[in-house]
């Protein structure tokens, strides 16, 4: 009995120990008294354009457990592939242009050789399927050493090289409106094929369990470089960074890829002046597509009634792209005020495995988004076009942000903060990024919100007022989400008590 007493005090004071020492270690981690709309504290110029990074030991991104950037592209600007440590859903702001993944262990699926036109016996070409296949199992059962072999995989590879021209995976057109989920480890590239810049804002889920590793980004780059290093690690802001490739041993690349030395030290050394975004001399000439309408899935998934049957998508071919500038597609929509689009794992459904979700909004002047929260995730919100008057009220009931937000701003909204949005410009328009692959959000006003679930009498007795009172605020919004704001909204300081 002595034993197991003594056993149960060592397990408590033990408990206050490393509860006393977490207390002191992470002290009210989240410091989330004051938000503030974010500038860009980073600027990694290219050749053809440049990317502008946020600082994500920023309090309210940091507690966000999320990184910002933003690219931008310029006419026939190429940023070179390269792939993440975590997940990253992005939406193309300006512009069009291409874009392609690279996903490990996928079919070269776009293909550009005489031997895939139609007429041409198939895969292999008239006549070389079976006669090819045939001779070539006779020759490595019966054998012309290794000898023979090697001669055969040099005229295949000839052949090969003749017929040819390119085969690669996937290219899509993107254009304004367009959110795209990638994948961690997925190598990607973007190329501006228009005449103005391309601008893509991405958001980077660092606190994801798929980030294996600590909580910065942390970009892989296949080609190009990095002359002012990653300057948002600590240690790293005066090192240059150079893409993987260059680590290897010139001998090992030579022997990887069949190719000389010479070879092998030149693109293990980058142009240093160009960066990850270099342009492109004469045409562009990757295979791609013809002008997209309506994409095929979407045709298929109505015909189909919109259910799947859970076969349709294999990782190599899953869509990963949504445009949400179509307001015929909106979720909300009212011609005098405005609409919003919503993304989640039912529209797309890599965002299941991403656990990522988007929301795209344009309001008109004087047009408010009615109070709301975000229950099951943060929200990142970036501003595309204009200008709004932006109230956020904590847990504490405090007002930790009041103010303008403006073209290129960012505002995180911790998850369960309340917030409303008023239009003060001609047109608002702007994307959320929410950690959850179904964010839901509840409101605090109008026809669906939590006032109306609630009785008459909670309400009276919760707010001290008459029931006649309770009913006016229960019922005199009937509006769901979007409605006109009537007076002025007073703007300040956030108020803190």
């Amino acid at each position: 009995m002595a034993r197991v007493s003594s056993l149960l005090s060592f397990c408590f004071t033990l408990f206050i120990f490393f509860h006393g020492y977490t207390a002191q270690k992470f002290p009210n981690e989240c410091q989330l008294d004051q938000l503030n709309a974010l500038e860009p504290t980073h600027v990694l110029k290219s050749e053809a354009g440049r990317i502008e990074i946020w600082d994500h030991q920023a309090p309210q991104l940091r507690c966000s457990g999320v990184s910002f950037a933003r690219y931008i592209i310029e006419a026939k600007g190429l940023y070179l592939p390269a792939f993440y440590n975590t997940a990253k859903l992005s939406f193309v702001a300006k512009g069009h242009g291409l874009m392609g993944r690279v996903i490990p262990g996928c079919a070269e699926t776009y293909q550009d050789s005489p031997l895939f036109q139609p007429g041409r016996g198939g895969q292999y070409g008239e006549g070389q399927g079976q006669e090819g296949r045939q001779g070539q199992g006779q020759e490595g059962r019966h054998g012309q050493g290794q000898e023979g072999r090697h001669g055969q995989g040099q005229e295949q590879g000839q052949r090969q090289s003749q017929s040819f021209r390119d085969m690669h995976q996937k290219v899509e057109q993107i254009r304004t409106g367009d959110t795209i989920a990638t994948s961690p480890g997925v190598a990607q590239w973007f190329y501006n094929d228009g005449q103005r810049p391309l601008v893509i804002v991405a958001v980077f889920d660092l606190a994801s369990d798929q980030n294996q590793l600590d909580r910065n980004p942390r970009p892989f780059y296949l080609a190009g470089n990095n002359p002012e290093g990653q300057v948002w690690l600590q240690g790293r802001e005066q090192n240059p960074q150079n893409h993987i490739i260059s680590g290897f041993a010139p001998e090992i690349i030579a022997q990887a890829w069949k190719i000389d030395l010479d070879l092998a030290h030149k693109i293990q050394k980058p142009n240093e002046k160009h960066g990850n975004i270099v342009r492109v001399e004469g045409q562009f000439s990757a295979i791609r597509p013809p002008l997209r309408g309506q994409r095929p899935q979407e045709e298929d998934e109505e015909r189909r009634g919109g259910e799947g049957n859970g076969l349709e998508e294999t990782i190599c071919s899953a869509r990963v792209t949504e445009n949400l500038d179509d307001p015929s597609n909106a979720d909300v929509y009212k011609p005098q005020l405005g609409y919003i689009s919503t993304l989640n794992s039912y529209d797309l459904p890599i965002l299941r495995f991403l656990r990522l979700s988007a929301l795209r909004g344009s309001i008109r002047q004087n047009a408010m988004v009615l109070p709301q929260w975000n229950a099951n995730a943060n929200a990142v919100l970036y501003v595309t076009e204009g200008e709004a008057q932006v109230q956020v009220v904590n847990d504490n009931g405090d007002r930790v942000f009041d103010g303008q937000i403006s073209q290129g701003q960012l505002l995180a909204i911790p998850q369960g903060f309340a917030v409303v949005k008023r239009a003060t410009s001609q047109q608002f328009q702007w994307v959320e990024f929410k950690t959850n692959a179904n964010a839901q959000i509840n409101t605090l006003a109008g026809r669906t919100s939590v006032m109306r679930g609630l009785p008459l009498e909670v309400l009276s007795n919760g707010f001290g007022i008459s029931l006649e009172e309770a009913r006016r605020i229960k019922f005199n919004t009937l509006e769901t989400t979007l409605t006109h704001s009537s007076g002025p909204i007073s703007e300040g300081r956030p108020r803190v008590a």
